[in-house]
C-alpha cells in the first residue's frame, strides 16, 4: 500500500480530474477501506482542500470551489500544456496588449503568467521542459507569423516587423535558421521602412547571433548596375526562375502586394514591359552574376 503522503496525491488527483467520485469507486481505486477514505479526505479538508462529501448508499466526493486556491497535482501532459499556455500568456508583456489594471498587485497578466511559468519550469523534469519548449517554438511561431500577416493586410509595416521579429526568434528556437532568416530580413526592411531604428537595431542584433546577413541601407543596399537594391535583386532572381508574385511573396516573407510593387520597380529600371523580358535581361547580362 502507497504511504499516506503519497495516497494524498494520488486521491487529489483522482478529484480534480472527475467531478463527482462514488465512495466506493474511489476506495476501490486508491486499494483502501472506506474508513481510511474518509482520514485521506479529512487530510486534503486540513490543508485547505474544500471536498465535499455526500451522505447516502449513493453518495460520495467530489472537489468544490474554495475561497483560495490551494496547491494542484498535474500529470506529465498537463504540467506541459501548463508551461505552453503560460509561456504564451508571456507575450502580453511584449505586444503590450495588457494593461495594469489587469492583475490586483497592478501588474500585468503577461507578467503574472512570466512569474507562473519561471515557478513552473523550476520543478519540472528536464525532459518535460524539453518537450514543453519545442512545442511552445512552433505554437509561438505560427501565432506570431498570423500576427505578422494580419498586421500587413491592415497596412501596420512597425507591429508587423515586431511579429516578424518574434517569429524569428520562435524559428531560432526549433532549430530552423532559414526561417528565422527570411522572417529576420522582411522585418529589418519594414522597420527600415517606417524609420524605426531601435526596432531595426533589435532585428540587427537577433540577425547576428543567429549569423543572418542584412543589408545594409543606403550603402551595400544599392547594386552598381541599373539601381536595383538588393531586396529588388532577390525579387529579380526569382521572376528570373519563372516564380509569381505569390510565390515570390512566400519565398521572401512579404506580402503579394509588396512583391507586385517591387517587380514594377524593376521593370522599371530595367527598361522592360513584361517579366519575360526582365528575366531575358537578366541573363543576357549576367546580372545575377555578380551577386
Amino acid at each position: 500500500m502507497a504511504n499516506t503522503s503519497s495516497r494524498a496525491l494520488r486521491l487529489l488527483s483522482l478529484l480534480q480530474n472527475h467531478r463527482f467520485w462514488p465512495g466506493a469507486e474511489l476506495a476501490e481505486r486508491l486499494g483502501v477501506s472506506p474508513r481510511t477514505l474518509r482520514r485521506d479526505v479529512d487530510r486534503l479538508r486540513e490543508l485547505g482542500y474544500p471536498v465535499t462529501a455526500h451522505p447516502g448508499v449513493d453518495g460520495g466526493y467530489q472537489l468544490a470551489s474554495g475561497t483560495a486556491l490551494p496547491p494542484l497535482v498535474v500529470d506529465d501532459d498537463e504540467a506541459v500544456a501548463l508551461a505552453i499556455g503560460l509561456r504564451l500568456a508571456t507575450q502580453g508583456a511584449d505586444t503590450s496588449a495588457a494593461t495594469e489594471e489587469d492583475t490586483a498587485d497592478g501588474g500585468t497578466i503577461a507578467e503574472a503568467a512570466a512569474r507562473a511559468l519561471a515557478k513552473v519550469t523550476q520543478v519540472m523534469p528536464a525532459r518535460l521542459r524539453r518537450r514543453a519548449e519545442a512545442v511552445a517554438a512552433m505554437t509561438e511561431s505560427a501565432s506570431w507569423d498570423a500576427a505578422h500577416a494580419a498586421w500587413e493586410r491592415l497596412g501596420r509595416p512597425y507591429p508587423a516587423a515586431y511579429a516578424l521579429l518574434h517569429a524569428a526568434r520562435a524559428a531560432v528556437a526549433r532549430g530552423d535558421r532559414d526561417a528565422a532568416a527570411a522572417r529576420l530580413r522582411a522585418g529589418a526592411e519594414l522597420a527600415e521602412r517606417v524609420g524605426a531604428r531601435p526596432l531595426v537595431q533589435q532585428i540587427a542584433r537577433q540577425a547576428r547571433q543567429v549569423g543572418v546577413g542584412l543589408p545594409l541601407w543606403g550603402q551595400a543596399a544599392v547594386p552598381t548596375r541599373f539601381g536595383l537594391t538588393e531586396r529588388e535583386t532577390e525579387v529579380l532572381r526569382l521572376v528570373a526562375e519563372g516564380r509569381g508574385n505569390r510565390d515570390i511573396a512566400a519565398e521572401l516573407f512579404i506580402s503579394p502586394k509588396t512583391a507586385s510593387v517591387h517587380v514594377s520597380n524593376i521593370l522599371g529600371k530595367l527598361g522592360v514591359a513584361t517579366r519575360t523580358e526582365a528575366a531575358a535581361v537578366t541573363y543576357r547580362l549576367h546580372l545575377l552574376d555578380e551577386q
